[in-house]
């Protein structure tokens, strides 16, 4: 088991640190073509065409996969007042009983994202031809992404004690 948790630190890591770096990459992106797109729209008066649809693409890809490292690190929200008042056992069974939901709409996401991809194969982005389904893939590969985020999530939570 030891030799398991020591194999899947090292692609949590490789996994999730590549992931970071894809979503600044990302805002980086999007950043330079929204900037790009206000000064074709207010300072040249002609605004191309592809910006708008480039920079939905990027937002949808960049948020979606970025919730991916929140669940990582368990950072999202979440209501905490009742945490103080609760018992250890009770907390890590809260902690569990999120970690289902978790795992519940990944798998959500995994199946509803590949039907949406299979319903939008035919139809693209006007300005920047790319189809639909590219867009929605983001929510199945996310979806990857948070059941991976739980196996480390559970793994720091049990293993290591």
């Amino acid at each position: 088991m030891k030799k398991f948790v020591q194999i899947w630190e090292k692609v949590d890591v490789i996994v999730f640190e590549f992931l970071k770096y894809l979503c600044a990459a990302m805002l980086g992106a999007l950043i330079c073509i929204v900037f790009y797109i206000f000064l074709g729209r207010y300072v040249f008066h002609h605004s191309p065409m592809w910006g708008e649809p480039l920079s939905l693409f990027l937002l949808t890809w960049m948020s979606i996969l970025g919730s991916a490292l929140v669940v990582r690190s368990n950072e999202h929200l979440k209501v905490t007042m009742f945490d103080e008042k609760m018992s250890k056992k009770a907390l890590t069974a809260t902690d569990i009983l999120g970690d289902i939901c978790i795992f519940v709409f990944a798998i959500f996401m995994i199946v509803y994202g590949i039907q949406l991809m299979k319903q939008s194969r035919t139809n693209t982005m006007a300005g920047i031809n790319i189809r639909y389904a590219y867009m929605y893939l983001s929510l199945p590969v996310t979806g990857v992404f948070y059941i991976f985020a739980l196996i480390s999530q559970l793994m720091r939570r049990f293993v290591k004690e």
